[in-house]
């Protein structure tokens, strides 16, 4: 007949210590995860990490948005890049903040903004920082304008 081994009372298999790799392993893994929250939390967009703010903004039916609208000679343009690559297309929700900068700020902004989109700031009487409300009707692939508003004049 065979015997058994029995475990003895009060001894308990030592734990195997963790081996270099699984320790740079936990490391790598606890660095991921703590830099993804310091993003998230400070909003940072430094690639590959992210705010996440493509998939967290709330889409609806309606749309807010900030515009600037150049009053030149030939009328009312709105503002936008002359090529789809170029910074203007990146910088808009920076509008936000020109409303709250100093007027030296301001002018040099806008300023920035007209040369991106090909527009002579010397052709300029004023620019506005506008609200601009959209809706999109039910069935319908276009946006529909229902209310702007001035909410700052600029003179470059």
């Amino acid at each position: 007949m065979a015997r058994r081994a029995r475990a003895r009372p009060g001894r308990a298999a030592a734990p195997a210590s963790p081996s270099t790799g699984q320790r740079r392993a936990r490391l790598v893994t606890y660095g991921l995860v703590l830099a993804l929250l310091l993003t998230a939390a400070v909003e940072a967009e430094l690639w590959p990490f992210t705010a996440y703010r493509l998939f967290s903004e709330v889409r609806t039916g309606t749309t807010v948005s900030l515009d600037l609208v150049a009053a030149t000679t030939e009328g009312d343009v709105v503002v936008r890049p002359a090529d789809r690559d170029a910074p203007l297309a990146t910088t808009t929700r920076q509008y936000q903040d020109l409303a709250g900068a100093a007027p030296d700020r301001r002018q040099e902004m806008v300023t920035a903004w007209l040369g991106l989109a090909g527009i002579d700031p010397r052709t300029v009487r004023s620019v506005r920082l506008e609200r601009t409300v959209r809706t999109l009707p039910a069935g319908a692939d276009q946006w529909v304008e229902r209310s702007r508003e001035t909410v700052l004049d600029v003179t470059p």
